[in-house]
């Protein structure tokens, strides 16, 4: 069981006004998908940009813009946008924004499907917890290479789970206890999990809902 946490003391100027570290999936991995973190603080944004690859942006925490072709969506903690294919794209984090403002930034080639076609609105996942456990965690225009939901657990609950997939925990907000095997570990809002293929993995929120973004794909 690994798990990453965004370090600013090993993040690097890119992208303009954007920070960005070298990872977002502890090492080792075989993830179908490209990486990075990025956060902004008040006042700054990252130099727009386009490429070729499917991307989401999943907001770790604050608040603040992303803005796409000209379009333009506030996000939050917990929110997953989608980045077509060639659209011109950035984010801002305004003066009166909650900053920092933090994403994990996931990219990979392009998998035919909507993601490419124009719509009016951004489109944007948000879980909604009411009487729900879990659902997808990337609007739904998007295909992806990994399998994917958002997942809520209140204080004392438990979720044990075994999948022969890789996959990793994205910890969003609260705190939990997590065990894998003979590992024991704590995790709290920003940590990122990754997950051993068969083995009995067990999660306890301890304090705090815990809202969690649970990737997998299979093992090469």
């Amino acid at each position: 069981m690994k798990i990453k946490r965004f370090d600013p003391l090993f993040a690097k100027p890119a992208h303009g006004g954007t920070i960005l570290a070298d990872r977002v999936i502890p090492e080792g991995m075989n993830e179908p998908f490209s990486h990075a973190y990025g956060y902004l603080l008040n006042g700054r944004s990252m130099m727009g940009h386009a490429h070729p690859t499917d991307e989401i942006y999943v907001v770790m925490s604050g608040t603040g813009h992303v803005i796409v072709g000209g379009r333009n969506a506030k996000v939050k903690t917990g929110d997953v946008a989608v980045i077509p294919p060639d659209e011109y794209h950035t984010m801002l984090c305004t003066e009166d924004d909650a900053a920092p403002f933090k994403w994990a930034a996931l990219w990979w080639p392009h998998i035919a499907g909507e993601a490419g076609e124009s719509t009016e609105e951004i489109s944007v996942a948000r879980f909604d917890s009411a009487g729900k456990a879990s659902e997808p965690a990337v609007p739904s225009r998007m295909k992806t290479p990994f399998e994917h939901s958002f997942e809520h657990l209140s204080p004392g609950e438990k979720r044990p789970s075994r999948s022969e997939k890789e996959g990793v925990y994205i910890i969003l907000s609260g705190n939990a206890d997590i065990s894998a095997g003979n590992e024991r570990a704590a995790l709290s809002a920003g940590d990122v999990v990754g997950l051993p293929p068969g083995e009995n993995v067990l999660l306890e929120a301890k304090s705090g809902d815990v809202f969690f973004i649970y990737l997998r794909w299979p093992v090469k």
